[in-house]
């Protein structure tokens, strides 16, 4: 939950206004799990625009999102940012008539996943198997600059990195456009201060024209 609200604060350090959505008893419903249907938890709407015409932006906790290699596989990211309104409910996924609430991979801007653990290599390396699941094109360097700026898919970790994993992160992120954030417990919010986004990396995945 933590690591989410410092995403909702990238967002409003970045200039973008922010709405609750979906409230449950007049209170925020966080989805801290992969079960249940988006429909019954919160989420934050980012806006942007110039009072005119607005474009929105949804941050959720744990909705599946399709793959970007093959439409019929799904994976939960721990925060995503989507395009408004384009969550899906189907009842075809399972065997029974269970419901399944998901995203097109065409309306997936940004992930982020959150680990409580000292980072370790195999951690680290198992992200960039999400990212290339998730979003094909990282993998080949689209580092585009648009208007509209999300932040890149990024791992979040509690932990403090040795000199192996240092060495990791600065690998990995030279040849991706992604953040690997260690140390949130003591860094957290210096990393997502005002005077300090400017450091993360932006990863606009949709390019859409602004009105301004």
């Amino acid at each position: 939950m933590c690591c989410f609200n410092y995403i909702v604060r990238f967002y409003e350090l970045q200039g973008y206004s922010l709405e609750v959505k979906n409230l449950k008893g007049n209170a925020y419903r966080y989805k801290c799990s992969p079960a249940g249907l988006q429909e019954n938890f919160s989420n934050f709407e980012a806006i942007i625009g110039d009072g005119k015409e607005n474009h929105r932006f949804e941050i959720h906790h744990n909705l599946a999102i399709q793959s970007s290699h093959d439409q019929e596989l799904f994976t939960n990211p721990d925060i995503s940012i989507i395009n408004s309104g384009r969550v899906i409910v189907t009842d075809q996924y399972y065997d029974s008539k269970k419901r399944f609430s998901f995203v097109k991979n065409l309306d997936l801007i940004s992930f982020c996943e959150a680990k409580q653990f000292n980072p370790f290599p195999e951690l680290l390396f198992n992200f960039i198997g999400v990212l290339n699941e998730l979003d094909k094109n990282n993998m080949i360097g689209n580092t585009k600059k648009f208007e509209q700026q999300h932040i890149a898919p990024s791992l979040m970790i509690s932990g403090k990195p040795n000199k192996q994993t240092t060495r990791i992160k600065e690998s990995l992120e030279r040849r991706y456009t992604i953040n690997i954030i260690y140390d949130l417990f003591d860094s957290g919010m210096q990393t997502f201060s005002r005077h300090n986004i400017a450091n993360l990396k932006t990863y606009p995945l949709k390019e859409i024209e602004l009105p301004f």
